[in-house]
């Protein structure tokens, strides 16, 4: 089945670019100018992967991928940002929006094939807790494999007792209280 590529840019240039190298390489090019109308052309024309322009007017692309991630039908769908800047300086933001790469300008045609190929995966194994709440989704738990008990344990227990305070003398002052036990 063709990939379904959704690319949004506010420049026409860089959308015509991304739509012909997208299209050259045997995917379908989804594309707007509007980043507010991006949702809904992404679950009404079933994308597979999202492409986003950093800097657009109205809504730019950290605020886009985050209603995205809130969204059901785009929550687990790809997202990279197209943009000028380096991957390096969008780290932390591309973390916080929920963005799974960032793909620099002028585009590497290889390394956006290669996303566009692997969106499938990407999809699969996107990361199951998001949002604010930090709950791990219940079905994330039910699709993992069930553990064989014949299987030895990756750690072996050890004879040796864990230290009941730290070595810098502080008695564990500085040390963060500890959660509450998990309610099962």
């Amino acid at each position: 089945m063709t990939k379904r590529v959704l690319v949004v840019d506010d420049e026409l240039d860089t959308l015509n670019l991304l739509k012909t190298i997208i299209e050259i390489h045997g995917f379908e090019a989804i594309t707007t100018l509007n980043s507010v109308d991006a949702i809904l052309l992404a679950e009404t024309e079933k994308a597979d992967i999202a492409l986003l322009d950093v800097m657009m007017p109205k809504l730019d692309g950290f605020a886009l991928c985050k209603m995205m991630r809130a969204y059901p039908f785009t929550s687990n769908m790809p997202i990279v940002f197209v943009t000028a800047y380096t991957a390096l300086d969008l780290e932390d933001r591309r973390k916080e929006a929920g963005a799974d790469h960032v793909l620099q300008k002028p585009i590497d045609m290889k390394k956006l094939v290669s996303l566009i190929e692997s969106a499938s995966d990407l999809r699969a194994t996107a990361p199951v807790v998001r949002g604010k709440t930090g709950l791990l989704d219940e079905s994330a738990l039910e699709a993992l494999p069930k553990r064989k008990t014949s299987q030895s344990p990756a750690v072996k227990p050890s004879d040796s007792k864990p230290p009941t305070t730290p070595s810098d003398g502080t008695n564990g002052a500085n040390l963060p209280p500890k959660d509450p036990p998990l309610k099962s």
